[in-house]
């Protein structure tokens, strides 16, 4: 039995583990548009402010590979799938066959229509060669710089403490009213923003981007308020797309990524499945790690034996490391219906604190930890299990009381 993977991330390399798990003897292909091997994306803040070398932070080193009869193919891009023929062909004119095909191609960096984003200095952050250009460019343009980030998500917040890091000055340009729009609550943020602004970071919130202006290369971004800020470089941190170009020339199913069922195999296609990044279930693209892995592992196991376990969609969960700050969010965070819903909040401004603990009928629907150490693993076990917590309300209202006293 052969099967072919597309992609090397988190997705590609869970599933592989699977199926040579449950089948010794598969022959199991890796590609990969990319040079290196899997690596862990959060590692990219490290190569820019530690000077990691590549190879530093791989997941695995070579000999895992080789241990467990991976087959990689470096540095080709699928480009046709012909379901029909079981057969992918790749931008060097090979084609070859499989018995069982993933899709997790993953997605890219999204650039917004905004005017001079081409320029010299504007940066996207998604592989190891976007970190040692930023980092090569940090270093060329030289400390107490000033530089950009558009967009106050993890990932922007994280490029933006690595800069500072390199002795740049950071300013964080977020649309939304308020930093990590999708991880955090008005509350919560303002703290997080509080830390930040401590550590030598500008945040501008409810600020749109206008442009980018300099002559050749970027020197500042204009606001819609009409506000000009100077920056020698910018990075666009403005979310990512699913690479969805392989299904369109393979005329396979997608929205906005590819349509999968609960196998998480392709609808309406033999053999054919997708996770990660790339995989659209019931109108979700989740775009985060944790249902990346849950999805490879389910497609993994149907790919072996159809039918033999089955995806019923992810509970929407980040346990992270935001600047060294711990932060987990989980579940329903921000309820539409408040009526429906019981909040309890607890904060300790001063030392960075904060905690969220969202109820429903006294049971645990979704919550935030924000600079507590050691919280992030009750608290994502409490809302994926539905937990009473009606006799801990009380208790619950004070920051010092830890969610681990709670059996």
């Amino acid at each position: 039995m052969r099967y072919v993977i597309l992609g090397l991330g988190v997705a590609g390399v869970t599933a592989a583990k699977t199926i040579r798990q449950l089948d010794k003897d598969a022959e199991i292909d890796l590609f990969t548009d990319e040079m290196v091997y899997y690596y862990a994306r959060p590692k990219l803040f490290d190569v820019i402010h530690k000077r990691l070398s590549s190879r530093e932070i791989y997941f695995y080193g070579p000999d895992w590979y080789i241990k467990n009869r991976f087959k990689l193919h470096f540095g080709v891009k699928a480009v046709k799938i012909d379901a029909k023929e079981h057969s992918v062909t790749f931008d060097d004119g090979i084609t070859v066959k499989y018995d069982k095909l993933l899709i997790a191609n993953g997605a890219h960096a999204f650039v917004p229509p905004i005017k001079g984003a081409d320029k010299q200095g504007v940066f996207t952050l998604r592989t190891l060669k976007d970190a040692f250009d930023i980092r090569d460019y940090s270093a060329y343009i030289g400390n107490g710089s000033p530089v950009a980030v558009v967009g106050g998500g993890v990932l922007g917040l994280e490029a933006a403490h690595s800069f500072r890091l390199n002795k740049l000055n950071p300013t964080v340009i977020e649309f939304a009213p308020y930093l990590l729009p999708r991880q955090l609550d008005k509350e919560g943020a303002g703290i997080l923003r509080k830390i930040f602004e401590n550590a030598g970071i500008q945040i501008k919130t409810s600020s749109k981007t206008e442009a980018f202006e300099g002559s050749s290369a970027v020197d500042k971004v204009l606001l819609g308020s009409g506000e000009t800020l100077p920056a020698k470089m910018v990075l666009l941190s403005t979310g990512v797309r699913s690479n969805i170009d392989l299904l369109k020339n393979s005329d396979l199913p997608f929205n906005r990524g590819a349509l999968v069922d609960d196998y998480l195999k392709l609808q309406d296609s033999e053999d054919i499945f997708a996770a990660g990044d790339i995989a659209e279930y019931k109108g979700r693209v989740y775009g985060i790690i944790p249902p990346a892995i849950e999805q490879a592992t389910v497609a993994g196991k149907n790919m072996v034996k159809e039918g033999s376990a089955e995806y019923h969609g992810s509970v929407m969960s980040n346990t992270l490391k935001v600047a060294g700050i711990d932060l987990t969010s989980v579940g329903i965070i921000n309820p539409e219906n408040k009526e429906e819903y019981e909040e309890i909040r607890s904060e300790a401004p001063a030392e960075g604190k904060y905690r969220k603990i969202v109820l429903k009928d006294g049971k645990a629907v979704g919550g935030i930890s924000l600079g507590m150490k050691g919280e992030g693993v009750p608290l994502t076990k409490f809302v994926k299990a539905g937990k009473d917590l009606s006799n801990f309300k009380e208790k619950l209202k004070d920051i010092n009381f830890s969610l681990k006293e709670i059996k």
